[in-house]
């Protein structure tokens, strides 16, 4: 669906070939991104401030997309549950799997190279640059404050700023004010519409878990440190 496949689409580095989310955070912003798709599509509704916002389930009828079908398949209707929980749930897999549906749609060649002669890595191609550049500019755009965000816009920008994207979508004399900008919108205060409402509750959440992701991981880093 529309914004988690734009948000992953975007995250895509044409040069380097390869996603821009760190590995700790991408499932969480991803799954931020599938909330915000599920409350647009009427499936949940966002209650409460953001960072105590609760996520209720009012259907959990497919919506024909494998990665948001699955993460549906994780909820029950009449289910109330802290966003906080809940995005890093409906994440796990996300980006992954909407990678390979854009490769399944012709939208990126996925390509696997050996690296350091055992470590295999994957390598995405976009055979056709248009979209994803129309979606750059566009979110750029209103980074820099040229446009005001909408609900396609909103969403990506607020999401883009939780997986720390906003400083390789914008020139770097620009990235501090865009910085700026991104957490502002991310908080969700430029619409009174629910897909607000979702990017507020989905970034505060994503950034948490993301953050979360870090920090075990640099603890797990140091823990194998340690002297002989």
């Amino acid at each position: 669906m529309a914004i988690a496949e734009d948000l992953v689409l975007i995250a895509v580095d044409p040069i380097k070939r390869r996603s821009l989310l760190g590995s700790g955070a991408a499932d969480a912003v991803v799954g931020g991104a599938v909330l915000v798709d599920l409350v647009v599509a009427e499936r949940c509704e966002v209650e409460g401030p953001a960072k105590k916002a609760r996520v209720h389930t009012t259907s959990t009828t497919p919506v024909g997309s494998p990665v948001h079908d699955r993460a549906l398949s994780r909820l029950k209707v009449g289910q109330r549950q802290a966003a906080s929980r809940l995005v890093p749930r409906l994440g796990k897999g996300a980006h992954a799997g909407v990678l390979a549906g854009l490769v399944a749609k012709g939208e990126m060649v996925a390509t696997r190279h050996k690296r350091l002669g055992f470590l295999t890595v994957t390598r995405y191609d976009i055979p056709d640059p248009a979209r994803r550049d129309a979606l750059v500019a566009e979110v750029r755009r209103v980074l820099v404050g040229e446009t005001e965000p909408d609900e396609r816009t909103g969403p990506l920008v607020g999401l883009a700023s939780a997986g720390d994207l906003v400083k390789h979508l914008v020139p770097g004399e620009q990235r501090k004010a865009a910085t700026r900008r991104a957490k502002t919108i991310a908080k969700g205060d430029w619409a009174g519409t629910a897909a607000a409402a979702a990017v507020a509750a989905a970034s505060a959440a994503a950034t948490a878990a993301a953050t979360a992701a870090i920090v075990a991981a640099s603890a797990a880093g140091d823990g194998g440190g340690g002297s002989a």
